[in-house]
């Protein structure tokens, strides 16, 4: 074995937990959020009230944006209250923060109850066991697996209750947490960026341009392969580094205290026939959630039920598999309850978050962003006004993080600027897609961002300056294929 991996031979404890909040992380990331809480609530006095006119489905119509001073704005106690006021009913995009909080909850229930079943401890020990003398091929099929799952199927939110396992894995590998973000849900914000068939972002975007669905694929298969390059060339040299000087990790001295909730059996690894049929048990249920993704790209109606199917699989699949595994009546109950609790400060993270788009919303500020950027793309060449249209994305993503809910707001009024700056539609998708993907993975107006890093001993600051040299490649390269696809695929 080598040295890596004899480092993983540590004490064990009986209080280790897969499914943990860093009280740092969590911190780290209510403080950035609650500074953008606050610059939107200035730029509610800065910026004119106005709004554009709507169509029946909702999204901005071209040319009808009015300023209207008497419109009410937002008053100090809904300020204040902004991370309370937008779980009311009434607010667009309320039914999803309740779902990725229930979530949330589900995730700390479930995997609790699989940590004291001792099943992802022995599936770690069983996948080192495996791979321990090729341990670099993880880095690349884990990568691919994620980063398909999200190109393909649109899938986010629903992979990180994966994350932990993962970051797991890369303990038991000799590696940082840092290694497993960036084969898990880089990876996956990537592959949902690439939109090489992505419902959700291109499947939307193109149908509200009367595009045909999934036409134009080339670029997209172009960019998953560049992507996919920078995220396992940059994680593989990372990995290498860690593991000739593991105390180069930015994470290393609370990745230290993490590991020694564990210990990994590997040298002495036995199969256990009740925990292989658990962990099936389980994967079945997960393969299933993928299935009713790929369905829902040809039947849409089953899109919008993927996430309450997400919940319901991880309900079923995880007390399925701790049933097994002898966990049974009261016992079984508590462990849920405890779990659960476990991730409740995190739904401060997530409201608090959500703040950000009530105040911009009832300040009635939204529709005057857009507007001056818009104004600002007419003018423009087709290079210049792709990149604002970029931007425009980008900017609209901390404000609405949905990308199908964004798609409909926005990208009516894009194509229209298109025909104006002569701008490609189907490159106009590509830009929609690039921006609503790649911002995943660092806004922190992004809930799944938030609990994922509060999942793990990296904060927020920590993530960003780990990744900013992966973030400026993966800009660049898109950049060049939005340009490549303007200027010569579609000239």
């Amino acid at each position: 074995m080598d040295d890596a991996l004899e480092k993983v031979e540590l004490p064990k404890s009986r209080d280790a937990k897969a499914i943990k909040l860093s009280k740092r992380a969590v911190i780290s990331a209510i403080v950035v959020v609650l500074i953008l809480v606050i610059a939107s609530y200035v730029l509610t006095f800065i910026l004119p009230r106005g709004e554009y006119q709507r169509d029946s489905e909702g999204s901005l119509i071209d040319g009808t944006y009015q300023e209207n001073p008497e419109l009410d704005g937002i008053t100090w106690w809904q300020f204040l209250l902004a991370p309370v006021m937008i779980l009311s009913p009434l607010e667009d995009g309320a039914l999803m923060i309740y779902v990725i909080i229930v979530l949330m909850l589900v995730i700390g229930a479930i995997f609790t109850v699989l940590d004291e079943s001792k099943i992802l401890i022995y599936l770690i020990e069983s996948m080192t066991a495996k791979y321990k003398h090729r341990k670099y091929i993880l880095i690349f099929v884990i990568s691919f697996t994620f980063m398909f799952l999200g190109s393909a199927v649109g899938m986010f939110e629903e992979l990180i209750a994966l994350v932990p396992v993962i970051v797991m894995l890369c303990y038991a590998m000799g590696w940082d947490a840092l290694v497993g973000l960036g084969i898990s849900i880089l990876s996956a914000s990537c592959g949902f960026a690439a939109g090489v068939v992505n419902p959700f972002s291109v499947g939307v975007a193109q149908t509200l341009g009367g595009i045909p669905l999934f036409s134009g694929i080339g670029p997209r298969i172009l960019t998953f392969v560049l992507a996919y390059v920078i995220v396992t060339g940059f994680t593989y040299i990372y990995a290498k580094r860690i593991d000739k000087c593991p105390s180069l990790s930015s994470v290393y001295e609370l990745d230290l205290v993490r590991k020694k909730e564990f210990a990994f059996n590997i040298d002495r690894f036995v199969h256990d026939k009740k925990k292989d049929i658990a962990i099936r048990w389980f994967a079945w249920w997960m393969i299933f959630v993928v299935v009713c993704s790929i369905v829902s790209i040809f039947y849409r109606p089953l899109a919008d039920a993927v996430m309450y199917i997400t919940v319901a699989v991880y309900i079923i699949g995880g007390i399925g598999a701790a049933i097994l595994c002898g966990i049974r009546g009261k016992r079984l109950f508590k462990l849920l309850g405890k779990g659960s609790l476990a991730l409740v400060p995190a739904v401060l993270m997530i409201l608090v978050a959500g703040g950000v788009r009530y105040i911009v919303t009832e300040g009635d500020i939204m529709d005057s962003i857009l507007h001056l950027i818009i104004e600002s793309i007419r003018s423009q060449n087709p290079n210049t006004a792709l990149l604002l249209i970029y931007a425009v994305v980008f900017v609209f993503e901390i404000f609405v993080p949905s990308g199908s809910a964004k798609a409909l707001l926005i990208m009516p009024i894009i194509f229209d600027i298109c025909g104006v700056v002569g701008v490609h539609p189907q490159v106009a998708v590509l830009a929609f897609t690039f921006a609503d993907g790649f911002s995943n993975m660092f806004l922190p107006t992004n809930a799944g961002l938030l609990l994922i890093l509060g999942l793990t001993t990296v904060d927020y600051p920590k993530w960003i300056k780990w990744s900013v040299l992966i973030l400026i490649a993966l800009l660049a390269m898109t950049v060049g294929v939005l340009m490549l696809a303007q200027n010569v695929i579609y000239a």
